[in-house]
């Protein structure tokens, strides 16, 4: 089960103070601002000489021109490597970082931010793809805590990394959770101390600082470029947070909240001794949801076309009596066989309506958020490859013997080990394994323990992850811009919850706008993928360094779909419009909230030009 570990954590591609180090020396006194194409003053290998507080330099390697990339220098490193103590294991944590620096430097500077439980650095060549192609120079790093080399899909760790804090006993790949300064690495030093040393290294290689400096990620990494906006607010000029898990240890409780509501649905068990979900909702049931909820919302937006981007009108209101339209009954327009395709069990719709109501303690207090009810709760066959619903809390990877929903393997492993505090050292498989504590996680007792401190772990799990504060005042004084992007409903992170934080910025600030926008992508699935327009990496960042550089704030961006053909039907459960009118082979706006997409009622429906962003229709 290990592999399965592996491949989640990658999933979703301390010490004292600093103080007037080094580093901050270069900040106050740097050389003039590059303005122009810069190359390097020295050599690549001569970087390995140099000496930063705190600093490891494990490898310089020089790397010719090849296909789309430049020649370039690429450093690997590692900051505040140490010896745990208060592990039981006394294994060796460390930030590791990778560096790409090219021969020929545009002045721009993007950290990547990381993902799931983080990990793993690998060479960096932009969050976006072309970062690095394009002249900037790129970073990333591991979280201050490293998997173990192989697992699926194989992972090699870098030049002269030759650790691992690994424990199939206690926590698997999120073993780190028993360190406290790694668990605060992993939550926001990794940000500032990779950003900091990498712009160190970026002065000594081109005599020259970073015209602009970008932070780009999604999941945990779009959380990583939230909370660097928010704590961190001098290091970046432009932040690009998708899908971000800024609310990650309350989302931490859905998780155990969703697969504890499909355990009754589950009719054997795994090789656990957990209820076995895959067969709780088949991808045709979800098909079926999918039609459903698509008929009760999908003209709100003026076209039906499989996509609602009137998403804040699909309320429970509409939703309720088209389920019911859909359940089995002897009598019903869709028949009596469950799991045939065309119809759901009462217990099915049930499971629906708790689920996406969000999780609560026994007294009926929220624990986390609600979520908005969206089309692309079914990834169709045809659809862009996607972590959707179904793969975080059905199914990933089809296995006949253990579960393998998202939820039950990465999520399995963090709730118990770092959205605990004090961390319960959880064995990765087994009867009292990671899926054992999710199955009897206790709302009313253990949720709480996401704000609890000990001694040995002084900051709580909302204080070292959540990156939910709206104070982003010194961020916009000095003229820093944040995008954010999310899917309306992730099968992890509530699309609700990512609105509701915005909405509280606007209200806080009148100015909000002016810097911090949020775009909602209906039917993506986490972090791309699904029956969606998700194709928006080169206008994602070109609207990030627009406003930036130029300071032209994005009102629309417009996104593509790659379908060769439409993933919905055309016909059956479905409308038929749905297949004609969705935009295969084409384009859409995504629309700054609180204004979404409308069709002008003329023009082909896979053209953007063809759409304007309207609203907002109704007050959530």
């Amino acid at each position: 089960m290990n592999c399965w570990r592996n491949l989640l954590s990658r999933i979703l591609h301390p010490g004292p103070s600093w103080g007037i180090s080094f580093v901050g020396w270069l900040c106050v006194f740097a050389v003039a601002r590059a303005s122009v194409a810069a190359v390097p003053t020295m050599p690549c290998a001569k970087l390995a000489a140099i000496s930063i507080p705190n600093v490891q330099i494990l490898s310089t390697t020089d790397h010719a021109a090849s296909g789309d990339l430049p020649a370039y220098c690429n450093l690997v490193g590692v900051i505040n490597k140490r010896i745990s103590t208060q592990d039981p294991d006394h294994f060796t944590y460390g930030i590791v970082f990778e560096l790409n620096l090219p021969d020929t430097w545009s002045g721009n500077f993007e950290l990547t931010g990381g993902g799931g439980l983080d990990g793993s650095v690998s060479n960096p060549t932009g969050f976006f793809g072309v970062e690095l192609a394009q002249g900037w120079a790129v970073a990333s790093d591991d979280g201050g805590h490293e998997n173990a080399a192989g697992g699926f899909p194989p992972y090699t760790p870098p030049a002269g990394v030759n650790w691992s804090d690994e424990d199939d006993n206690a926590g698997g790949a999120a073993h780190f959770g028993m360190d406290e300064p790694a668990r605060e690495d992993y939550g926001f030093n990794g940000i500032e101390r990779t950003a900091q040393t990498s712009k160190a290294l970026i002065q000594y290689y081109y005599g020259l600082r970073p015209q602009h400096s970008y932070i780009c990620g999604c999941s945990n990494g779009g959380r990583d470029a939230m909370l660097a906006a928010q704590r961190f607010p001098t290091l970046f000029d432009g932040v690009v947070a998708g899908n971000p898990g800024f609310n990650l240890p309350r989302a931490a409780i859905a998780e155990a909240w969703n697969e504890q509501t499909l355990a009754p649905l589950a009719t054997t068990i795994d090789a656990n001794g957990q209820p076995y979900l895959p067969s709780t909702f088949t991808n045709a049931d979800l098909e079926v949801a999918s039609a459903a909820i698509l008929s009760a919302c999908d003209a709100l937006d003026g076209l039906v076309d499989g996509i609602i981007d009137d998403f804040a009108n699909c309320t429970n209101q509409r939703v309720y009596p088209a389920l019911i339209r859909f359940t089995c009954s002897p009598t019903g327009t869709h028949g009596n066989v469950p799991h045939g395709g065309s119809c759901l069990t009462t217990q099915q719709v049930s499971a629906l309506k708790q689920i996406f109501a969000g999780p609560r303690d026994s007294a009926g207090r929220e624990l986390y958020s609600r979520w908005y009810w969206d089309a692309g709760i079914w990834d169709p066959p045809t659809a862009a490859a996607a972590l959707g619903w179904q793969a975080w809390n059905v199914s990933f990877l089809g296995n006949p013997v253990y579960n393998t929903a998202i939820n039950l393997t990465l999520g399995a492993a963090a709730v118990p080990m770092i959205f605990t505090t004090p961390p319960v050292p959880t064995p990765v498989s087994g009867p009292n394994g990671q899926e054992a504590f999710i199955f009897s996680y206790n709302f009313d007792t253990d949720a709480p323990k996401i704000f609890a401190r000990t001694r040995d772990y002084p900051l709580s799990a909302m204080q070292f992850m959540a990156a939910g504060s709206t104070d982003l005042n010194a961020f916009r004084r000095r003229g820093g811009k944040l995008i954010i992007y999310s899917s309306v409903n992730d099968g992890i992170f509530s699309g609700a919850d990512i609105v509701n934080w915005y909405r509280h910025l606007l209200q806080e600030s009148r100015s909000a706008p002016y810097f911090a926008r949020l775009f909602m992508v209906p039917n993506m699935a986490h972090c791309g993928g699904g029956p969606a327009t998700t194709s928006f990496a080169a206008n994602m960042l070109t609207a990030i360094t627009r406003w930036v550089e130029q300071g032209a704030a994005p009102e629309r961006i417009v996104a593509s779909n790659n379908d060769v053909v439409s993933p919905f039907p055309g016909g059956g459960l479905f409308d038929p419009r749905v297949a004609e009118n969705f935009p295969t082979g084409g384009s859409r706006p995504l629309c700054a909230y609180p204004r979404h997409a409308r069709y002008v009622g003329n023009g082909a429906t896979n053209d953007a030009t063809s759409f304007e962003c309207v609203g907002p229709t109704s007050r959530e």
